[in-house]
């Protein structure tokens, strides 16, 4: 286990990098006294990488000490299973890259907002070290079910909004999409449809799973015959969605968005304040509509969208129009109200795909979780994983109400 820097490949010049990017201006002269490491205790979690706090202390301008408690993300080298899918999608080399060259473009495009952890070094593709949100008062909701509410969406929401406005700033600014700006930088390296690999045999075992899954509560075995002869090419359309539109305007999208990968601070009556999306490893360029969709897949229920989705939707449009406007772009050209609308309806179906495709492992209940880490399979869907999750909708009745609401739009 590692408890110096140098165990993760942090050298002295490393630190001082860190400490000078932290403080910025602000530190004229800083001496460091002595740096740790150790496993990150809480938040967040995830299933692609290790984590760790990095502690240094320091004296500040001869006058004062201080220790910073920093986030440390590595290359998982623990369970060969999520490294090969790691080397297999070089999703993080995709994180680094985003983090170092992209996300703070983006976020110069939104001053002000805080909505994805500041970057404060990267290393050789295996490591990123961010500032440790949770010392803000950050922390993901631990819902049974993966469920958010409503004010913890519109929070999540105006998140989304900063990113994806902060991305067509940047593209109006330098008058170039991101794919020339940044070639390669939002390549899709998830859901690629290729033969063979882990994420195409992933989506292959969900819908093994799904169809075990109706022939459990489908007694009309007419019917059970067409939703599984149906299913695997509505799941397979997901290679589709993922790719960018040709109809409307992309943007950077965080494409990952589960309960672990939106931490939220609250105020003293409990009442969420703001929002931070954290894992940008499956990032990807496509309208923001797949973004709010998948969302709102897996964290909100079909009861909860056909009440609250029309409310969220023009939140999030107001928010959108408005950092526009204030950088003089006229917001009908980049997406009018309707074309707007239009675009979500369009990606509901994406979202929904999409959260199938995941559902099953990222909704379990942390008891069948355990069990899920000690395999040694590749892949996120493997057969003895779908094993798993059957037995979870057997046994756990939120599991279960939660996996036939996923499903209902698909079939």
């Amino acid at each position: 286990m590692a408890t110096k820097p140098s165990d993760l490949g942090l050298d002295g010049a490393d630190l001082q990098a860190i400490v000078r990017r932290h403080f910025g201006k602000s530190v004229a002269h800083f001496t460091i006294q002595n740096a740790s490491v150790e496993p990150f205790g809480g938040s967040p979690e995830g299933f692609l990488a290790e984590y760790y706090a990095l502690k240094i202390r320091l004296n500040l301008n001869g006058s004062r000490i201080e220790e910073l408690s920093l986030f440390v993300k590595v290359f998982p080298t623990s369970a060969t299973a999520l490294t090969n899918f790691v080397i297999e999608t070089r999703c993080f080399r995709k994180e680094t890259n985003l983090y170092e060259r992209v996300i703070p473009k983006i976020q110069e495009c939104v001053p002000g907002e805080h909505f994805i952890p500041r970057h404060l070094l990267t290393k050789e593709d295996r490591l990123v070290v961010l500032e440790n949100v949770r010392l803000q008062g950050y922390d993901i909701l631990r819902n049974a079910g993966g469920s958010l509410g409503y004010d913890h969406l519109r929070i999540a929401f105006e998140a989304l909004t900063h990113m994806h406005a902060g991305s067509v700033l940047l593209e109006e600014r330098e008058s170039k999409g991101l794919p020339e700006l940044f070639p390669g930088a939002l390549k899709e390296n998830s859901w690629t449809g290729e033969a063979g690999t882990i994420r195409t045999n992933d989506v292959e075992n969900a819908i093994v799973f799904w169809c075990e899954v109706m022939r459990v509560v489908e007694k009309d075995l007419v019917k059970l015959a067409k939703i599984c002869a149906g299913l695997p090419g509505v799941m397979r359309k997901l290679y589709e969605y993922v790719k960018p539109s040709v109809v409307w305007r992309n943007a950077f999208s965080q494409g990952d968005l589960w309960n672990n990968n939106v931490m939220f601070k609250h105020g003293l009556g409990g009442e969420p304040v703001g929002c931070i999306l954290v894992d940008f490893q499956l990032a990807r360029y496509t309208p923001p509509a797949y973004d709010i969709n998948l969302l709102l897949s897996l964290t909100s229920t079909n009861a909860f969208r056909s009440k609250h989705m029309n409310a969220l939707l023009d939140h999030y449009y107001e928010v959108f129009v408005g950092h526009l406007s204030q950088n003089g772009i006229d917001p009908s050209k980049i997406y009018t109200k309707q074309f707007f609308l239009e675009s979500c309806r369009y990606y509901r179906l994406g979202g929904q795909i999409h959260g199938c495709a995941i559902a099953p492992e990222v909704l379990l209940a942390q008891t069948y979780l355990d069990e899920i880490f000690l395999l040694s399979e590749d892949g996120f869907m493997t057969p003895s994983k779908v094993k798993i999750c059957l037995k979870a909708f057997q046994l756990d009745a939120v599991y279960r109400e939660r996996m036939l609401d996923c499903v209902q739009e698909l079939i």
